[in-house]
């Protein structure tokens, strides 16, 4: 559709192109309210293909580090021949299938860029947003004026991976650079191992894309590489196999995004338990056992050096790094498993070729600065990773150096009267009570999980609230990570957690006895064993599907059963009835407490236990802890 066949008014106008904006687009077409002729819902976005980031901040080689069982929207999956975690451009591919299949096309505005949102007061007219927008050539050059649109709702969905974070770097990218300064980029400006032939590489930042770039650049010619890292990363392969195990070696190719089971750790869950993260903590501290016993290391899978602080490795505190191919070249000058370890079990690196398997990536500090001769300049690294040397002894003096810094928001085009940004919407970070006309939607970051399932449940809460057909959620948020309240990064939220609680504030989490009446034995058990997949929110409530039980059937039940019997008793039967315990013992002591406390003039069971609580340092016992 051309600029000129914008209507001039919109029922929804989504704002980007992305597996957010898609799937918004997607249920404003299908759920939204009918619209007049001329008042079609309307997506813009500035590049001139969709897909966002996955289009336009892609390299060469990468691919889906979350699987697609996860990562794939509810009523449209990828086959079950794809490959467990398909390539970049393949889900842009997979996005542009969807599009087609629901005939959302005819709304798509490429090449479109909003300027400006601004609110305005209509006499009897909801339609209170204007927008202005300009149409880009593929130069992105203005072709013609501004366009003005006036919307009744609007849904942000430009992402939390569009403005590089460029962090100031004396001596790199300061005001004053020598002449010797190396040269650096942004991470998003990476495309392929071509820009790095005959270099010496110093990439800055632990996230997934400096671990991909890591490894890609062990595997181009480049003479050297090091990575920068801050307070640290806890690794884990996106896929759980090469395991040797008393000289047996598993192989189970399982995608760790799908090993969370439903029952009693996500559904029939007590609120004391939530609001205590008791799961997060009981799963880290075995998974960290675990993994000794496995790799012979508790930092991560595998990972003998740039760890955390030991009180914080865990899924509970930051994102899962799974882009775990670098970490062999990492470990080189730190793996120490004993000989005895090694025969009773071990992790097994798959092989490469002779000229690459000896090389090494350097893991340096983050530098403080570069001095006039180019070279880093570096500060001492934590305590816990006083080990790390290369540092001390080599100079590094890099002829590029690549920022793996991560992006930041930028929301100077939202007018006066609009929430800065998801962090201001007390409604799980989607609305505010407010205006539950303006949505923000796939702005939060699992730590282990993927973004585009959570924005179809979060498109699903938002279209009801602004429709008025359910209630505002008033229940406790339970499920963001233990973020240091320093740390730079404030949206992550445990994704099993978050989907849960969406599900149960839309109407459509399923109860037990609900699933057997309608569906069977067979799909409630494939709901209780199986991860927090979309689809089993399509199963009841407001956004049922009539495809839902077909893709639970098969799909959903592959899942389950690559696990295999002891895989299903190791990480379903015994997780399930340890927590089901623990719930089971909260309720019978919320009980008790509730018939006790008349009779012995006692106060009535809290709902939030940790008002019980104070982690105060000062030892202020008064004070109360608010856990998010």
């Amino acid at each position: 559709m051309t600029i000129s066949n914008l209507p001039s008014r919109a029922s929804t106008l989504v704002i980007g192109g992305g597996p957010a904006g898609l799937v918004s687009l997607k249920y404003a077409v299908e759920y939204g309210e009918k619209w007049a002729e001329g008042e079609e819902p309307v997506l813009v976005e500035m590049e001139s293909e969709i897909g966002g980031t996955f289009r336009w901040r892609g390299y060469e080689n990468a691919e889906l580090v979350s699987s697609k069982q996860l990562t794939c929207f509810s009523d449209f999956r990828y086959p079950l021949s794809a490959p467990d975690h398909p390539s970049l451009p393949n889900f842009v591919s997979y996005l542009h299938s969807y599009a087609e299949y629901f005939g959302i096309t005819a709304y798509i505005h490429t090449s479109t860029k909003l300027i400006s949102l601004n609110k305005v007061s209509l006499p009897k007219d909801d339609y209170k947003h204007m927008a202005v927008l300009q149409r880009l050539d593929s130069g992105k050059q203005p072709i013609g004026g501004p366009i003005s649109i006036l919307a009744k709702r609007v849904i942000i969905t430009t992402g939390l991976h569009v403005t590089p974070n460029i962090p100031l770097i004396p001596g790199l990218n300061s005001e004053l650079i020598p002449p010797s300064a190396p040269e650096w980029i942004h991470s998003s400006s990476y495309k392929s191992r071509s820009q790095l032939s005959n270099k010496e590489v110093l990439i800055l930042g632990a996230g997934e894309t400096g671990m991909d770039l890591a490894y890609e650049f062990i595997m181009s010619t480049s003479k050297r590489v090091w990575l920068g890292v801050r307070t640290g990363f806890l690794s884990f392969p996106k896929v759980l196999n090469n395991f040797s195990i008393l000289g047996y070696t598993f192989d189970g190719n399982l995608p760790i995004d799908g090993l969370i089971t439903n029952l009693f750790e996500d559904v029939y869950v007590h609120r004391w338990i939530a609001q205590s993260h008791l799961r997060w903590f009981i799963s880290d501290f075995v998974i960290r056992r675990v993994m000794w016993v496995l790799t012979g290391t508790k930092a991560g899978c595998n990972q003998w050096c740039g760890e955390l602080p030991p009180e914080r490795q865990g899924r509970a505190y930051v994102f899962l790094n799974k882009s775990a191919k670098a970490i062999r070249f990492i470990n080189q000058p730190y793996y120490k498993l004993s000989n005895i370890h090694k025969k009773i079990a071990h992790y097994i690196d798959p092989p490469l070729p002779d000229d690459i398997k000896e090389r090494k990536i350097d893991i340096v500090p983050f530098p403080q600065k570069f001095d006039e001769n180019g070279r880093a300049v570096f500060g001492k690294p934590p305590q816990h990773r006083s080990k790390e040397n290369a540092w001390k002894t080599e100079v590094c003096k890099p002829d590029l150096v690549v920022l793996c810094t991560g992006y930041k928001q930028d929301w100077d085009w939202l007018g006066q009267g609009y929430p800065k940004g998801p962090e201001e919407c007390e409604i799980r970070g989607v609305t505010s009570e407010k205006d539950l006309s303006v949505g923000f939607v796939g702005f939060v970051r699992p730590g282990v999980g993927a973004i585009p399932p959570i924005a179809e449940m979060q498109i699903q809460l938002f279209l009801l609230l602004s429709q008025n057909r359910i209630p505002i959620p008033k229940s406790p948020e339970t499920y963001h990570l233990l973020h240091s309240p320093t740390s730079r990064i404030q949206y992550g939220v445990d994704h099993s957690t978050y989907m849960s609680t969406l599900a149960k504030d839309i109407g459509s989490s399923p109860g037990l006895f609900e699933l057997w009446w309608e569906y069977g034995w067979f799909v409630l058990f494939v709901y209780c064993f199986g991860a927090a997949f979309p689809t089993f929110y399509r199963l009841t409530g407001p956004y049922r599907s009539s495809k839902a039980q077909g893709i639970v059937e098969t799909e959903l039940w592959e899942t389950i059963r690559r696990r295999g019997l002891l895989g299903n008793i190791f990480m379903g039967v015994i997780p399930m009835t340890f927590y089901a315990i623990i719930n089971i013992s909260a309720y019978l002591i919320e009980k008790t407490w509730s018939f006790s406390a008349p009779l012995f003039g006692l106060p009535p069971p809290p709902d939030n236990i940790m008002d019980y609580y104070s982690n105060d340092k000062k030892g202020n016992a008064d004070v109360k802890v608010k856990v998010n």
